[in-house]
C-alpha cells in the first residue's frame, strides 16, 4: 500500500464527511480517533447496527460510509444495498477482519467501492478514503453525457452500471457472437458499454472485432487494489472500436491470464462498472471461482445454448447449478442461438419449443442461424447488427435482446442478497458441491 497523500488545507464544507459503522465500540472510537488526525477528514456520526447505519446515512448524508461486514440482525452487505438505493452520494467501503475472496465479491456485489481488512493501518484509511472520494458523484453531469473521458463522463449518477454476463455451458454454442452484438446493440448517443473478454485463457473478442493490443486485463488488474485507481491507464488500456464501443480484451496468452488474480479481476470489474451504464461480459466454459463470482455480482446471467443433444445435456446440468446457487429464472434467462428454421419445418430437427419442455424453461429468444451473415461480419471485425439491414435476421433478434435487457432492468432491480456468513477459506465451487 502507498502512503496516504498528503491532506490539502480545506474548510469546512469541503470536508470529506464520514459515518462509522461497527458494532464494536472500541472499533469505532480507534477509527474515529485515526480519522481525527487528518484535517480534512471529519467524522460526523456513528452506528453499531444496519439498520442505524441506514438511517444515520439518510439523515446526515455522508460523502464516505466505513461499513463493519458481520453485524447482528442486519449485516453490512444488506445495509449497502440499502443504502446505495436511498443514499446513492454516498461512497461505502467495507470492513471486516476476513480478506477472503468471497468477502471481497460480497461486498463488491452489495456496491461497495473499496474493501479494507482489519486491523487498518492509518496510512492505508486515509489514502482509501480520499479515494473512494474522489470516484464518488460530486456535482457532475449524470448517466448519459456522451463524451470520451472516463473521470468526466462516466456514469456518475451514483448507480452503478448494469453487468450483463453472457455464459454457455458448451463452446461453438455462439457466446461470443451473442456477447459482442448484445455490446453494439445497447450502445446509442448518451449510453457508454463496455465489453469485457472474461475468457482469460482462449478469449476470442478481439478475433471477433478485429482488434489488437498490446495491454489486456491482465494490465489493469494490478490498479484493482491500488489506493489510486489509475483512470489515465485505464483509458489507454480499454480499446475504443469503430462502433465506439470500449473493449477490454483478455490476455494474449494462457501463461499471461494466470497472472489475473479472482479477487483483482472482480474488484477490477466491480470498479469499472461505475463508469458505464452496461458492462457485457463474454466468459469461459468453465464453472470457476471467477464465473461464479461474476454470476453473483451479474444483474443477469445469459445462458446461450443450442437446439442439440449434447447442448440439451449441458444446459440442464448448467440450470440445476443456477438453482442450487438460488438464482431466479429472471436473473438466468435461456436465450437458444444458431435455430435452423428451415430443418425445423422440415421435421429434421425438433423445434426450440421440445428443448423448452425438456429443459422445463422456456426461453426469452430464439436466434436463427445464418452462418454465411456472422461470417461475413467476423471477416469484417465487425458485429452482425453493424450491417446495412438491421431488419433482417439475426441482426434483429440481437437488437431485441439489447431492447430486452435495457427495458428490464430500468429502473434498476434489486440484486439477490448473498448470505454475509463466516466461509472457510477454500474454492466457491468445492463449496458449491460440498467439499
Amino acid at each position: 500500500m502507498s502512503k496516504a497523500p498528503v491532506a490539502p488545507a480545506t474548510d469546512k464544507k469541503n470536508m470529506i464527511r464520514v459515518i462509522i459503522v461497527d458494532d464494536i465500540p472500541e472499533t469505532r472510537e480507534n477509527l474515529k480517533k485515526l480519522l481525527a488526525f487528518e484535517p480534512d477528514i471529519e467524522v460526523i456520526g456513528t452506528a453499531s447496527t444496519g439498520e442505524e447505519a441506514i438511517t444515520v446515512a439518510r439523515d446526515k448524508k455522508p460523502d464516505i460510509i466505513l461499513m463493519d461486514i458481520n453485524m447482528p440482525k442486519m449485516n453490512g452487505i444488506d445495509a449497502t444495498e440499502a443504502i446505495n438505493k436511498s443514499v446513492p452520494s454516498a461512497g461505502i467501503i467495507m470492513m471486516s477482519v476476513q480478506g477472503e475472496n468471497d468477502y471481497v465479491r460480497r461486498a463488491m456485489q452489495a456496491g461497495a467501492r473499496d474493501f479494507l481488512t482489519k486491523p487498518i493501518a492509518g496510512d492505508e484509511l486515509y489514502a482509501t478514503v480520499r479515494r473512494v472520494y474522489e470516484l464518488i458523484p460530486k456535482n457532475v453531469a449524470p448517466i448519459g453525457t456522451g463524451g470520451s473521458n472516463l473521470p468526466d463522463n462516466g456514469n456518475k449518477s451514483g448507480q452503478q452500471g448494469h453487468l450483463l454476463v453472457v455464459y454457455s455451458p458448451q463452446g461453438g454454442a455462439g457466446k461470443t457472437t451473442v456477447a459482442t452484438n448484445l455490446a453494439a446493440a445497447l450502445m446509442r448517443d448518451g449510453t457508454r458499454v463496455l465489453l469485457i473478454d472474461g475468457s482469460l485463457q482462449f478469449g476470442d473478442v478481439g478475433v471477433f472485432l478485429n482488434l489488437a493490443a498490446q495491454s489486456s486485463i491482465a494490465n489493469l488488474v494490478k490498479t484493482a487494489f491500488d489506493d489510486d485507481m489509475d483512470l489515465d491507464l485505464m483509458e489507454n488500456v480499454l480499446i475504443k472500436h469503430d462502433s465506439g464501443l470500449k473493449v477490454l480484451l483478455a490476455p494474449q496468452t494462457p501463461q499471461d491470464a494466470e497472472s489475473v488474480p479472482v479477487d483483482g479481476a472482480l474488484m477490477l470489474i466491480g470498479k469499472l462498472r461505475a463508469y458505464f451504464d452496461f458492462v457485457v461480459v463474454d466468459t469461459s466454459t468453465r464453472f470457476d471461482d471467477l464465473n461464479l463470482g461474476l454470476f453473483d455480482m451479474a444483474d443477469r446471467v445469459l445462458i446461450v445454448t443450442n437446439p442439440t443433444l449434447p447442448a440439451l445435456k449441458n444446459t440442464r446440468v448448467t440450470l440445476n447449478l443456477m438453482d442450487t446457487l438460488k438464482y431466479s429464472e429472471e436473473k438466468t434467462p435461456l436465450i437458444f442461438n444458431k435455430v435452423n428454421v428451415a430443418f425445423e419445418r422440415a421435421k429434421i430437427v425438433p423445434p426450440v419449443a421440445a428443448f423448452e419442455g425438456k429443459l422445463k424453461r422456456t426461453a426469452i429468444l430464439s436466434i436463427p442461424s445464418d452462418e454465411q451473415k456472422v461470417l461475413a461480419a467476423l471477416t469484417r471485425g465487425t458485429p452482425v447488427i453493424a450491417s446495412k439491414d438491421r431488419s433482417t435476421s439475426p441482426a434483429k433478434e440481437f437488437i431485441v435482446l439489447a431492447e430486452m435487457m435495457r427495458t428490464s432492468l430500468t429502473p434498476v432491480e434489486e440484486v439477490p442478497v448473498v448470505s454475509a456468513a463466516p466461509v472457510k477459506s477454500k474454492s466457491r465451487f468445492s463449496q458449491l458441491l460440498g467439499n
